[in-house]
């Protein structure tokens, strides 16, 4: 299980429902993260308006395991 106090902003996240999230914002309370989704082709636009995030929705780092 990933340990949401430790994610940096900039850090890739996978999701269980397959998208990925770029971290914007650590809130730092361990459950909630401020994020952007990636787009189709797999990029994170810079204009993308920051979403929070409920550490359920998290499966871990992206690229690992």
């Amino acid at each position: 299980m990933l340990n949401l106090m430790t994610v940096q902003v900039g850090q890739k996240l996978k999701l269980r429902d397959g998208r990925l999230a770029e971290v914007t914002s650590n809130m730092g309370d361990g459950i909630w993260l401020e994020v952007r989704f990636a787009t189709p082709d797999g990029t994170f636009p810079d204009d993308a308006e920051g979403e929070l995030l409920h550490c359920e929705e998290v499966s871990g780092l992206a690229g690992q395991g």
